[in-house]
Order: C-alpha cells, then structure tokens, then sequence
C-alpha cells in the first residue's frame, strides 16, 4: 500500500463568548453532529483513500469487523484481557487499540475505493457517497419487506445488514469497471496463457475408484473412522484395500466403480460436490477423510487408478483463454492500484471512532 498518513488541524484561542457562538453556528450550520449533544454525523469524511473520501459511518463497519483482530493484537501484544472503553484510546507502548483497529479498517477499505475511483475515472456517474449508500439500502430493504408482505418471492436475504450490502454493491461496481474495461490478448499472449497452463483444458478420462458405503443405522461414526484408519495402516503395510476392507470387516459395503468422463454428469456425481471433487482431483493411492451422506451413510473412497485425457487443442479453447486472460489482466490492474494507494486519516476518525 502507498502509505499511511495522519491529518491533523490547529486550533486557536478564543474568548467563551466567541467560542460559545462558533459552536451554536457549527451545531445549526455546520452539521458536523446531528444535533448538540448528539451523535456525530456519520456522513462526515474522516479519512480519504487515494483522494475517495471515507465518512464516519463507513468506517464505523469495518472497525467493527476488525474489533476482534484489534483485541487478540493488543491480548498477545500488551497483555490486556479485552478492549474496555477506557482502554480504546489509551496507548500502549505507543500504540492505541483505536488507531490500530481503524488502520486495519482503512486498509481493508482501499480495495472498494481503488474501483470506486476506478469507475470515476471511466466516466461512472454513480453516486458513490455514504449518505447515497444509507439511501440505497435503506431502499433495497424497504422494497424486500413489501415483497415478503404481498407473499411475492424474495431472493436472499430479506433485510440486508449495512455491512453485507456495502459488499454486495461494491460486487455489482466490480463487474460494471470490468466491463467497461479492455483487455485485449495478441495470438501470442494466448498462445503464452496456453503454454504456461498445461493443468488447463485437460480432457478428463477414467478414475477407477474403491467407494465405502456404510449405512449409519448400522455403523456410527467412530466404527467407520476406525474402519477407515484400519485400511488406510493395511495399505501402508504393502496390502490391497481389498484385503484391507476385509481386516476391517466391511468387505460387504465396499463397491469398486471406474468414473469416465460421461459419469461426471451423472446424479451421482454432480449432485454431491465432496464426490465430485474425490472424482475429479483425489490422487492415484489417495483417499478421502470421511464424508456424512445426509446422515444415510459414512463414505469414503480411495483412488486405485487414474488416466489423464488428453490436452483440448488450443484452438478449441481459444475463447475461454480470452476470459481468463481478461480476468488476470483486470485482478493485476486492480492488484496494482491497491498497492500504491494513499490512506489519510483525518484526526476526527480517532476521536469519533468507537
């Protein structure tokens, strides 16, 4: 990341009279707090990331995702059981549980401003603004009650939390930047990604498998694992699994079957992802830990053989190649701008911030 800096302001002395009048003109004018004695006004810029201005309520989330982070830090590092309020601003061998948790949030910031300046730069004219932010939530979660009170469906959540909503935009930003930017490969960069990725667009071929099937109204859990660890000890030992299923004495619930590639869309595969993968990635000689089937049964599998299918030819491919490149050429561009962004923390964020 570019850096980190503190901003901070000079304060000059004045007669109670005139301080008395400044403060009525900033609580009436100013709307630096909601009211006189109020809550601070959330929508007041604390800090700025590469120039994007960060309000007090938008880092208020994510010092309150980093509240644990900051009291396992200052736990380990100072020795203090928990975080009080007291303690939140006092320092500790020079560092404060408030500064430290409200770094860790402006870092953890600065990927949603590299793309809200990102789009800005690109000519959006989102409103990308905390108090446009609140709006729109407040909106979407409106719009998601009356949904749910005239019976019509709701997808997802039906009222977001702020925090989750801060990410689900920032998701819908991301892919409106990567739209609007070009990533054009020359035959040789593709050529390039092709050569480079021998693993990509392998053609699979067959995995002859050992598959346990244990009913659990039979079998509990620690007799499977121990069925399982007794196997896994007779094949270190130079026997078959055949002959180890047998020792463990579930021979009659072990079923030998040879996925190709017409299996992988087969029921049977598709629809359980921890027999998708065991399908598609367990080694030759591998097995898997034991997986619960939907409290039916304890399964476990172990690969005996695998035939690799040949490479997809390139220019078969040619295509997807093109996504894939796009997608590297904007997570670098992305990865870049993060890297040498700018953090200032104005001095309010560390009086504010609790």
């Amino acid at each position: 990341m570019g850096g980190v800096h503190l901003k901070t302001g000079g304060t000059k002395e004045t007669s109670a009279g005139k301080l008395v009048a400044v403060w009525l003109v900033v609580c009436l004018l100013a709307g630096l707090f909601a009211g006189c004695g109020g809550e601070p006004d959330p929508y007041q810029t604390v800090g700025e990331i590469d120039g994007r201005p960060v309000a007090l309520g938008e880092l208020q989330l994510f010092v309150d995702d980093v509240r644990q982070q900051t009291n396992s830090y200052f736990k380990k590092n100072h020795q203090l059981a928990a975080v009080t309020e007291a303690e939140w601003r006092q320092e500790y061998n020079g560092e404060a549980p408030v500064d430290y948790a409200i770094r860790l949030a402006m870092e953890a910031l600065v990927p949603y401003k590299v793309v809200e300046k990102k789009l800005m730069e690109s000519g959006g004219e989102q409103d990308f603004s905390y108090q446009a932010f609140v709006s729109r939530w407040e909106e979407e979660n409106q719009s998601r009650q009356q949904k749910k009170e005239a019976g019509e469906v709701v997808y997802g959540p039906i009222q977001y939390t702020k925090r989750i909503y801060y990410d689900y935009l920032n998701d819908e930003y991301q892919k409106t930047l990567e739209s609007s930017l070009r990533f054009d490969a020359t035959e040789q960069e593709l050529q390039q990604l092709y050569d480079e990725n021998p693993t990509l667009f392998q053609a699979f071929g067959s995995v002859s498998m050992q598959c346990a099937v244990l009913p659990q109204d039979a079998i509990s859990r620690e007799q499977a694992e121990t069925a399982r660890n007794g196997i896994r000890e007779a094949l270190e030992k130079g026997s078959t699994f055949a002959d180890g299923a047998e020792q463990a004495g579930i021979a009659a619930y072990i079923q030998e079957r040879t996925f190709t590639a017409q299996d992988l869309s087969s029921p049977d595969v598709s629809a359980f992802p921890e027999v998708e993968d065991a399908v598609y990635s367990l080694p030759q000689g591998g097995m898997t830990e034991l997986i619960d089937n939907d409290g039916l049964q304890w399964l476990f599998f172990y690969c005996e053989s695998r035939e690799e299918g040949g490479r997809t030819p390139f220019a078969a491919c040619r295509d997807a190649l093109e996504e894939i490149y796009r997608e590297q050429a904007f997570a670098m561009e992305l990865e870049q701008a993060q890297s040498s962004a700018q953090i200032t923390i104005y001095e309010e964020a560390r009086r504010l911030i609790h």
